[in-house]
């Protein structure tokens, strides 16, 4: 893997991403056990699709709030810093919900208040994680290194996911959580490791000492001079909307279709964690940056596929294939994307470009978690799931007729 680093640093980046990977992969591991602690004790609790929109919602709406500012800042301050520091938030307030859960019971408000907290964070972590990358690994090596980063990140989730319904069912969400807790704080012990010339801004001109305003403006004037990223977002703006109204679900689909417990449930957040891995580590093997934008547009029919085999399996072997292809073209969506703006764009406004981009594709799950809530209520979850699959087969072909998206590639 030498090859891949920046050949004047070339011990200090090998170890900084060694820092990076490890980081990623214990704290994306405490995570899948608190998503699935969570979403499962709200269901447990209430049986309401509803209550798992609000869930869901705490998870998008940070993002769309604070994703622009969290760029700007990601490209004026230290990265490294910035994913420090939010990795120790989120160990505070993700303990305190945990020792909450055991000492007082279950609280709806309470959770929903911490989940919009830690979320916050994460969407302050999620740029200056982004950005990093490309000041530890040159343009040539993103390929590799975000498929190894997208699919250590799946595959702990994916194990993670699993370990989550196993301990919910046995010992209670309450432990899931102090896990996610402490992995929080290893994390936040891998990233003080990176190198802290990496976490520095590498800076040209007077980008960043014009105001707030213009630091703003940066991330969306560059997609209006670059309409093939532009419509990259706009595309998946739609893509996400349909989405939303299967990933938020997928508890009530494994509560309905299978034996009532969050073991079940795991088992097929795994399946889709797994798709991530293959799908993140195929990029780089099949040169996905000559043809990106063929690539993700296809990928979204895949999607389609997936959640259609959800819709007429029968047992949970079935439904887990059908998870697994819905993650194998997530896999290959993430990583041929990151890796294109990484090597696309100037690291200096790295961060605002991608909060643009995390902002304006996510800005219609909201709608579509709330869309989803009300519609399984109405129509039950097959048909929500159904209504999911056929607007993705809609969106991927507008997409592909879109000459930008179709030509978005780099390196040939």
């Amino acid at each position: 893997m030498t090859d891949i680093f920046e050949e004047a640093h070339v011990d200090s980046s090998r170890r900084s991403f060694a820092n990076l990977l490890t980081s990623t992969s214990v704290s994306s591991f405490g995570a899948a056990i608190s998503i699935i602690s969570v979403n499962w004790i709200v269901y447990h609790y209430t049986h309401s699709s509803i209550d798992i929109s609000y869930v869901g919602l705490t998870g998008i709406i940070p993002g769309i709030i604070f994703g622009i500012f969290a760029g700007v800042l990601a490209d004026k301050y230290n990265r490294r810093k910035i994913m420090v520091l939010s990795d120790l938030f989120r160990m505070t307030f993700i303990g305190i919900l945990s020792l909450s859960l055991y000492f007082f019971g279950f609280s709806l408000v309470l959770i929903l208040v911490t989940m919009l907290i830690v979320n916050s964070f994460s969407s302050l972590f999620l740029p200056a994680s982004q950005a990093i990358i490309p000041r530890i690994i040159k343009q040539e090596g993103l390929e590799h290194a975000n498929g190894l980063l997208q699919s250590m990140q799946a595959g702990m989730i994916s194990i993670g996911s699993a370990a989550g319904g196993i301990i919910v069912t046995t010992a209670g969400a309450s432990l899931g959580l102090g896990i996610n807790a402490m992995t929080y704080a290893l994390s936040a012990l891998f990233l003080v490791q990176i190198s802290g010339e990496f976490g520095k801004i590498v800076k040209s001109g007077n980008h960043l000492k014009e105001g707030v305003m213009h630091d703003i403006g940066v991330g969306f004037r560059y997609m209006k001079e670059n309409k093939p990223i532009l419509e990259i977002t706009l595309g998946f703006l739609p893509v996400n909307f349909f989405a939303a109204l299967v990933e938020t679900f997928l508890v009530v689909y494994a509560a309905m279709h299978f034996p009532s417990n969050a073991t079940s449930y795991g088992y097929l957040v795994a399946g889709i964690t797994l798709g991530i891995v293959l799908g993140s580590i195929t990029v780089e093997r099949i040169h996905a940056r000559k043809f990106a934008g063929w690539l993700m547009g296809l990928c979204i029919f895949a999607n389609a596929a997936g959640i259609y085999v959800l819709v007429i399996s029968q047992n949970e072997f079935l439904a887990i294939i059908g998870s697994i292809i819905l993650g194998l073209a997530i896999g290959l969506i993430n990583t041929t994307f990151l890796s294109t703006i990484q090597a696309l764009v100037p690291n200096e406004f790295l961060a605002r470009v991608m909060s643009v981009d995390s902002v304006g594709s996510m800005a219609a799950v909201p709608a579509g978690i709330a869309a989803g809530g009300i519609l399984i209520a109405t129509y039950g979850i097959n048909m929500t799931f159904i209504i999911s699959a056929a607007g993705m087969a809609l969106v991927g072909g507008i997409v592909l007729s879109m000459k930008g998206f179709r030509n978005v590639k780099f390196g040939g």
